[in-house]
């Protein structure tokens, strides 16, 4: 049986390897069923507590509100978070973190997340995630946290590779996508039937 220290290998190597193939990772079952289940119990907690808030377009020095291009709900998971769903998927992106510039030089220092919540209809315009005056942001992923989805649901995260063609993906629980924030436009398309969750984040150097 494949060791888990391997799994993990092959998991972050998968994602290189589709960064310089197709300009994106994607790897199905990124985390445990179980933290799966957990992360999206987290989002209702937040949502029942109403902790999940609007969220808006632009930097800090421009925020706009506007669910014309973005209708998703957020709360940001803290650095050093004690709960044991977090704790495990923090430590996983930390370890993916690693392995990327210790084999591919990438000279990231840290990274941020936030929980994602798309009520049906919710969808967010085609975008870019790193601003032409800030730097910061390296690399986007998005860890989605859904439970048996299927296609008629929507929901995909539609990817923009230059000089390619439009990919579309579903957002399977458990299924982590990876790209460079200021090179790959994408979009999220509305879910029909139900709620979509997710977990967005941006690796910083």
């Amino acid at each position: 049986m494949e060791s888990e220290e391997i799994r993990e290998k092959n998991q972050f190597e998968g994602l290189i390897q589709g960064l310089i193939d197709h300009e994106y990772g994607c790897c199905d079952d990124f985390i445990l069923p179980l933290d799966v289940v957990g992360l999206s119990d987290n989002i209702q907690r937040r949502k029942d507590a109403g902790n999940m808030k609007t969220s808006w377009v632009g930097n800090n020095f421009n925020k706009l509100e506007d669910k014309n291009i973005r209708g998703d709900k957020i709360n940001w998971i803290a650095d050093k978070s004690i709960d044991v769903f977090e704790s495990a998927y923090l430590k996983k992106v930390q370890n993916l973190i690693h392995h990327l510039n210790v084999t591919c030089f990438t000279a990231i220092t840290g990274f941020e997340s936030h929980y994602s919540s798309y009520e049906i209809s919710s969808f967010y315009k085609r975008h870019l995630d790193q601003f032409k005056s800030e730097k910061g942001r390296k690399f986007s992923m998005v860890l989605y946290l859904n439970h048996d989805w299927k296609e008629e649901d929507g929901g995909k995260l539609s990817l923009y590779p230059k000089g390619r063609d439009q990919v579309d993906i579903s957002p399977i629980g458990g299924r982590m996508v990876l790209f460079r924030s200021d090179e790959m436009e994408h979009e999220v398309s509305a879910s029909f039937t139900r709620e979509r969750r997710s977990i967005a984040g941006w690796m910083k150097g």
